[in-house]
Formats: structure tokens, sequence, C-alpha cells
């Protein structure tokens, strides 16, 4: 081969290198501008949100704390305040307390009357002590006397022992006590002619070291519950007291 034919072919060699590498360059920048614009385009994918289990955790507590609350309101009371109390001085007898157990058979009456000693001294009676109060829908509260007198007068039927004896003189034991939890009390309403039974589901003594705040306290209303609630001196100083507390049971007609 003749050297001009030799360098003839290899401009023409060099000519199509040229040109090959010049398509593979642009192909490479082609692609390089491809992947730019993808890399600018927004990732529309729609991700599910992530729970950490810190807040999971913070979740279940206010879910728990929100039951408690509903379930504690079940049992919410309403405590007694001094403008509740009933000091009606009327003498019209309104039903009556009976407990077959120990013997008490007491009229009713509405109102505690005067304290102050210038008038009728109501508690000879079973006197309501609230203006709020509702047989058979919220707490019933009723007071009375006792004696050291008698064991049948008033409300001293609740102080008799078990063995019958009866002296407030001596301190009061619970336990030797002839009323005992599950024993039945029955409220008579007059004006309904209807008889509520209740059965006793607490007695405490009451000693008066906080003025008798107890006493108060048991006198509450317990939302949604229909209670009755008896209480009386059981000392002849009047510097303690019994308090008796039942839940409502069922009610009927008188008639029947």
């Amino acid at each position: 081969m003749r050297p001009k034919q030799l360098v003839e072919i290899i401009k023409k060699a060099s000519k199509k290198t040229k040109n090959r590498v010049s398509t593979i360059v642009l192909i490479v920048a082609s692609l390089m501008m491809v992947l730019a614009i993808w890399c600018l385009i927004p990732d529309t994918k729609v991700e599910k949100p992530k729970t950490s289990h810190s807040q999971v955790a913070i979740d279940r507590q206010l879910l728990s704390e929100y039951s408690k609350e509903a379930n504690d309101s079940k049992e919410q009371t309403i405590p007694m305040q001094e403008s509740m109390l009933d000091f009606d001085e009327s003498l019209d007898f309104i039903g009556q307390v009976i407990i077959d157990k120990v013997g008490l058979d007491l009229p009713i009456v509405k109102g505690r009357g005067k304290e102050d000693g210038t008038g009728f001294d109501k508690a000879i009676y079973a006197c309501t002590n609230k203006t709020t109060q509702k047989l058979g829908v919220n707490n019933y509260v009723l007071s009375a006397h006792s004696t050291y007198l008698s064991a049948t007068d008033y409300f001293s039927p609740l102080l008799v022992n078990e063995d019958g004896s009866f002296d407030m003189k001596q301190p009061i034991v619970l336990e030797k006590l002839k009323l005992k939890i599950g024993d039945e009390i029955k409220v008579n309403q007059a004006s309904e002619q209807t008889q509520y039974r209740f059965k006793i589901t607490k007695l405490f003594i009451d000693d008066g070291q906080g003025n008798f705040n107890a006493t108060y306290q048991a006198m509450a209303d317990k939302v949604g519950q229909a209670q009755l609630t008896l209480y009386t001196c059981t000392d002849i100083d009047g510097e303690n007291r019994l308090v008796i507390q039942a839940d409502f049971l069922d009610k009927g007609s008188l008639s029947s």
C-alpha cells in the first residue's frame, strides 16, 4: 500500500472516530439532562403517617384518664351544705319509718324546726333534714332523739343490743347492736300511699370530734342513687351519733 493511500485511510478512520465520539458525548449529555430533570420532579407518593410509640402511649393514657373520669362521674356526690338544711316548723305528718327487727315505728315530719330552743322540739319524731331530699330519688335523711329513759321511744330502738340490753350511759359497740348490715328499713310515704324498702349497707359512730362532719358527709347525695340515712345521739350528753345508711330496694302500694 502506498503512503498516500495509507494517509487517506487514516484520515477517514479519524473522521469516523470523531463522529462516534461526538455521538457518544451527545447521548451522555442527554442522559445527564434527563436525570437532572427527573431529580427536580417532586415525589408525589403519599406515605402513611407514622405514629411513634410515645404518641401511642400518650393516646392510651388520655383514653384511660377519660374512662376513669367517666366511671368516677357515676359515683359523683353532691356534698351537704348548710343552705340545704330544712328548718320547717310545721307538724304535718308526711309518713312513717319502720324497722320491724327492733320494733321502731315513728311518724315522719317535714323539717327540723327551730333549733334555738324557742320552738317545739320536733325531734321526738323522725325529722327530714334537707329541703332537697326526695324519697326514692336521692339521699333521704331522717333524725330523731333517743332517750336513756326508754328503749322504745323516738330512735332509741336503734341503740338496742343483740342481747336485748339498752344503756346510753355506756359507749355503743357496733358489733353488739341488734341492727346489722343487710337488715331492712321501710318508709311509708303518706301522699303517695307508697312504701319504700331499703337495705342497711353501713353503720358507724360519729364521735363529734370534727363537729359531726362525718354525719354531714353521710347526708350528701350520690348522683343517681336513692338512699336512706338515719342518725341519732348515742349518749346522754349528745357527744356521739349513730349513723345508719341504707340503699333503696323497691317500692309498692300501701293499699295492696
